[in-house]
C-alpha cells in the first residue's frame, strides 16, 4: 500500500514511527508526508518530506488526514492534486464527521475515522475507530494493523466517536491534571518537589498494576480504606465536593465541543 500523510504533529510523528518500527512490514514503498511547516527539515528512511500543496504525481492508496479540526478545509484544498476516487482517507481529526470528510474531498472514496491519544508517542496508544461501509476487508484490517502499531484498537460507531474522543482521546489530559494537583498537595522539608513529584507517580504505576488484576475497582478501594481512617476522610470530602459529578460533567463539556466542531 502506498501511504501519504498530510500534517506532520505529534500525532503524524507517533503514527509514522510506529509504522516504521513494526515488525510487519507494513510498507515496502516510500511514505510521502506533507507539512506546512516550512522553516523546518525533516529526513527520515523510508519518507519523503514535502511541503503542503507541493507538486506531486504519486498514487496514493491510503491518505492519513493529520491535522487540527480548524486546518481541515484548507489543507485538503492544498493537496488537491493527490486525491483520487478508490483511495482511503484515514482522519485523526476530532469532531470531523466521514460524512464531512467526503463532501470535501468531492472524490468516491472510503473514510476512516480514528480517535489515538498522546499515548501513541510510547506506542501505548488506546484508539478508537469506525469506518463507512465501503470500505474493503482488507484494507479495513490494513488500517487497524497500523493503529496497533502505536498501542490498543477498539472498533465503536461513529455516533460514539465524540464520547471516545472526551473520554479517552483527551483522558491523558485528564490523569495529568488530577497528578498536578496531588504534587501541588502537601508540603515536605524532608523531600524535594522533584523526588514528590517521582513519589506521586511511583505511586500511580502501582496502583495500575493493582488495577490491571482486579475484578472490581470499587471493591478494592474499599478494601483499604479503614473505617474512620485518614483515606476515609478524604475519600469523604472528594464526594461532599461532588468529585465524580465534577468529572462527569468535564467529560460531558469535551464531548460537546467535540460534537460543535462537526457542525
Amino acid at each position: 500500500m502506498k501511504i501519504a500523510i498530510i500534517g506532520y504533529g505529534n500525532m503524524a510523528n507517533a503514527l509514522l514511527n510506529g509504522i516504521l518500527s513494526s515488525n510487519d512490514n507494513i510498507v515496502s514503498d516510500s511514505i510521502y508526508i506533507f507539512h506546512n511547516k516550512k522553516n523546518d527539515t525533516y529526513s527520515q528512511d523510508k519518507c519523503i518530506f514535502l511541503n503542503s500543496g507541493q507538486a506531486c504525481n504519486k498514487k496514493f492508496d491510503i491518505i492519513l488526514l493529520c491535522v487540527k479540526p480548524k486546518d481541515i478545509e484548507s489543507a485538503i484544498n492544498e493537496n488537491k492534486n493527490i486525491f483520487e476516487d478508490n483511495q482511503v482517507l484515514v482522519s485523526i481529526i476530532a469532531g470531523i464527521t466521514i460524512e464531512s470528510i467526503k463532501k470535501t474531498i468531492e472524490k468516491k472514496v472510503s473514510v476512516v475515522r480514528a480517535m489515538p491519544n498522546l499515548c501513541a508517542i510510547f506506542n501505548e496508544s488506546i484508539t478508537g475507530i469506525c469506518s463507512d461501509d465501503s470500505l474493503s476487508s482488507d484494507k479495513k484490517k490494513y488500517i487497524e494493523d497500523i493503529f496497533r502499531t502505536i498501542g490498543h484498537l477498539k472498533e465503536i460507531k461513529e455516533d460514539e466517536m465524540n464520547s471516545f474522543t472526551a473520554l479517552f482521546g483527551s483522558g491523558p489530559a485528564y490523569i495529568m491534571y488530577f497528578i498536578e494537583a496531588l504534587i501541588d498537595s502537601e508540603e515536605f522539608s524532608s523531600i524535594s518537589k522533584e523526588d514528590k513529584s517521582l513519589l506521586i507517580l511511583h505511586l500511580l504505576s502501582s496502583t495500575s498494576k493493582m488495577l490491571f488484576i482486579t475484578e472490581d475497582i470499587k471493591e478494592l478501594r474499599s478494601k483499604v480504606t479503614s473505617k474512620g481512617g485518614t483515606t476515609e476522610a478524604a475519600i469523604k470530602t472528594l464526594e461532599e465536593n461532588n468529585f465524580p459529578k465534577i468529572l462527569k460533567k468535564a467529560i460531558s463539556n469535551a464531548r460537546r465541543k467535540s460534537l460543535e466542531i462537526s457542525k
